[in-house]
């Protein structure tokens, strides 16, 4: 495994979650293309591309633009002419599911494959970097064994999960949207039917337990197993949630950078990005959106990734309710715990719980909803807060990320040379000249000295960060503050147009490996329909590695054969209700096979106990 800078890539919606994201300390970003993304509802232009370029190449931040759809012959020349598009503008790399896309593409952009890419074994990983992906997507469901297995033996850049919603399929191989609504999460439009509620029977119709949101996981959190995954081999670590506001961007940005640079502090590793993040928040991963957290499966496959009673977010623990009254209820000290728009989550064991917001605080009184909702809040409920309006106007303050510069002023015969370079690795430098000719020598050196070195130095509204700049003139212009202003200025501004260029410089660059040949003996992936090919460019592209594809993506609208998966899972709903058969906890009375049924749908469990990898079909 080749050493590299690590990176926190974080998710953006659109521009202005994507600044605050850099300003947080992402190394990082990716957003939705123009069409084609994943998330279909949160696509950007090129021109907000360009814009974010600029901005985050100056602290040496990359931007991924996701255009992980399949797509089908017709779109495919509209999504190179919006890859080549995006390129011009400056981004890193695509992000890029569909292999007729990958080999539609100039050599010149980078790409990345996309998570729905569903790659899970050492053979698929060395396959997808065989054929010019620099980063590869691991499945979200891979144990540290498991991802160490495929690192040791790939040179290009490992990228894992470590916060966010979680799929209960392996990525890529979902299509219970699509058979139940026609919306394709391998096209940017599921439905999440995996957050519906669900009667669990077995073949004769008898339920083996009450009905649940049988297909929805809590969300992960792996903050605290950062340093394990950096040795197992992991370059870059991935926060999900392109369809998440700004704050909650903010904050597990800001979480994860202080936690992940005291693991690389520990390693001498170094991060991929430059400068320093100052916010007047202390980051807490509980206060905003969340069903939950699960590490899931990092240690190997194991309980507690559930969310069975409600697919909403809880949020953070409270405590319980043990008085109420029509319209709200006591707590002690709520002045101290509450603030006026705290969303609450009320949960009992007997029901899926509900939200309402507090409307007034009186004394240890907590109303919550409008007057006229006289909401009867249950005894015992657990109170949960998943919006904390306290914490979320903390997030709103402006955040800092400052870069050291070291600013000198010398001289030569003809000129006073004012210069600014960057105080790290990068080392760039630019230098602004005043001719001696049409100054005025100052009387007071000190003075002078002092003067220039405080106005040099005022760089607040700027990615610099300077304490004093350094005179290596025995003589000084005499300058007023506004004249030094304008140096300061022209310095920052030439600075950043350094930095700019010389990034714009390496990253043309570029140009993609050609692909390695693989010889195997059976594909390491499926070449049915679940290798969700939807165009002849990328039927081709399996060909020429003699590998015939035997059907089109369900999305193709050709018939899928009867038992067709349409999920293949990690999850095991036996195993997290302690029903496990490999532990002999399942009653014998029940008779397989079991099936999942809402008001307009049914499902087929197929449970492979020996491999702990679950199939849905069709009933």
């Amino acid at each position: 495994m080749m050493k590299r800078p690590i990176e926190l890539l974080s998710p953006a919606g659109n521009l202005q979650t994507a600044k605050a994201a850099i300003l947080a300390g992402a190394d990082s970003v990716y957003m939705g293309a123009p069409r084609f993304g994943a998330r279909s509802a949160v696509g950007n232009t090129v021109e907000a591309f360009e814009e974010l370029c600029k901005f985050a190449h100056i602290y040496g931040c990359k931007v991924y633009a996701a255009l992980n759809t399949i797509l089908t012959d017709a779109e495919l020349p509209q999504a190179v002419a919006i890859s080549n598009a995006l390129w011009n503008a400056g981004i890193d790399a695509l992000i890029v599911q569909d292999l007729g896309l990958m080999s539609a593409l100039p050599k010149n952009i980078r790409v990345h494959a996309s998570t729905q890419c569903h790659i899970s074994t050492p053979e698929k990983a060395k396959f997808i970097e065989s054929i010019g992906f620099e980063t590869i997507v691991l499945a979200r469901e891979l144990s540290l064994k498991e991802i160490s297995e495929i690192s040791d033996n790939l040179n290009c850049g490992i990228e894992c999960f470590v916060h966010g919603a979680l799929c209960v399929s392996y990525s890529g191989q979902c299509y219970l949207s699509h058979y139940i609504g026609g919306r394709s999460g391998n096209r940017g439009e599921c439905a999440q039917p995996c957050r519906m509620k669900y009667k669990l029977l077995d073949t004769n119709g008898r339920e083996v337990a009450p009905p649940a949101y049988y297909l929805s996981l809590k969300d992960m959190k792996r903050i605290d197993r950062l340093g394990e995954m950096l040795d197992a081999g992991v370059s870059v670590f991935k926060i999900e949630g392109r369809l998440k506001d700004e704050n909650y961007v903010k904050n597990t940005t800001a979480a994860y950078r202080a936690s992940l640079d005291m693991q690389l502090q520990k390693r001498g590793l170094k991060r991929a990005s430059f400068g320093t993040s100052k916010y007047s928040f202390t980051p807490d991963l509980k206060k905003t959106f969340s069903r939950l957290f699960t590490d899931y499966h990092l240690d190997g496959i194991s309980r507690g990734c559930s969310s069975f009673t409600t697919p909403k977010a809880r949020g953070e623990f409270i405590g319980k309710v043990k008085k109420t009254f029509s319209g709200g209820f006591f707590f002690e000290n709520a002045d101290d715990v509450f603030s006026n728009g705290d969303g609450l989550f009320f949960e009992t064991p007997n029901d899926n719980g509900f939200g309402a917001s507090v409307s007034k605080i009186n004394g240890d009184k907590v109303f919550v909803g409008k007057p006229n909702d006289a909401i009867k809040i249950p005894q015992n409920a657990v109170i949960w807060r998943n919006k904390n309006c306290a914490f979320e106007n903390s997030l709103s303050r402006k955040i800092e990320r400052r870069m050291p510069v070291q600013i000198c002023v010398s001289d030569t015969q003809d000129n006073f040379v004012f210069s600014i370079k960057t105080d790290d690795s990068r080392q760039i430098i630019y230098n602004f000249t005043l001719k001696k000719s049409t100054t005025v020598l100052a009387e007071n050196f000190d003075t002078a000295k002092d003067k220039i070195s405080d106005a040099l130095c005022k760089l607040g509204a700027t990615p610099f960060l300077a304490n004093s700049a350094k005179i290596e003139s025995n003589r000084l212009p005499h300058l007023k503050i506004s004249e030094i202003n304008d140096i300061r200025r022209s310095l920052v501004s030439g600075l950043e147009n350094a930095i700019i260029s010389e990034y714009e410089n390496k990253r043309k660059q570029y140009q993609r490996k050609s692909p390695t040949p693989i010889e195997f003996t059976t594909p390491p992936f499926d070449s049915d329909a679940r290798a969700n090919v939807l165009n002849k460019k990328a039927e081709d592209f399996y060909k020429s590695y003699s590998v015939k594809i035997s059907a089109y993506a369900p999305e193709s609208k050709e018939p899928t054969p009867q038992g067709f998966p349409l999920m293949k899972t990690r999850h095991c709903i036996l195993r997290e209700l302690n029903l496990c058969k490999k532990d002999g906890k399942f009653p014998k009375d029940f008779k397989e096979p079991f099936y999942l049924e809402s008001s307009d749908t049914r499902l087929k469990l197929h449970f492979d106990c020996a491999s702990c990898h679950n199939i849905i079909t069709e009933a």
